[in-house]
């Protein structure tokens, strides 16, 4: 097994964070054919997805992203690629929205 982790703080709060959260799984569902489930907390919320040699969990607070990917062995090859395409699709959803309500402040 090998693991992908990304954390992100962010001065989004939950329901924010709760929003972009839910539309990254539905894209990155739709595209790698996860299977989601979502579990809404009064300070967190956990999102976990799987699918045959990917397994993980996003945990969503107001102020941080926090997301473990379980690679199984043929997947754990793609390594790299799905660090940086998490990277670069999370971290650009949250550093957009961050820059659009620090605008609006």
């Amino acid at each position: 097994m090998s693991d992908v982790t990304f954390q992100q703080s962010h001065t989004l709060g939950l329901e924010k964070a709760r929003e972009l959260a839910q539309k990254w799984v539905d894209t990155s569902a739709s595209k790698l054919g996860l299977s989601c489930q979502h579990q809404q907390g009064a300070d967190q919320d956990t999102i976990t997805f799987e699918r045959m040699g990917v397994k993980g969990t996003m945990k969503v607070t107001g102020t941080e992203f926090d997301l473990s990917i379980k690679l199984g062995m043929m997947m754990s090859a793609l390594k790299p690629m799905i660090e940086a395409e998490v990277a670069k699709s999370l971290g650009r959803l949250i550093e957009k929205s961050q820059n659009r309500a620090e605008g609006q402040a």
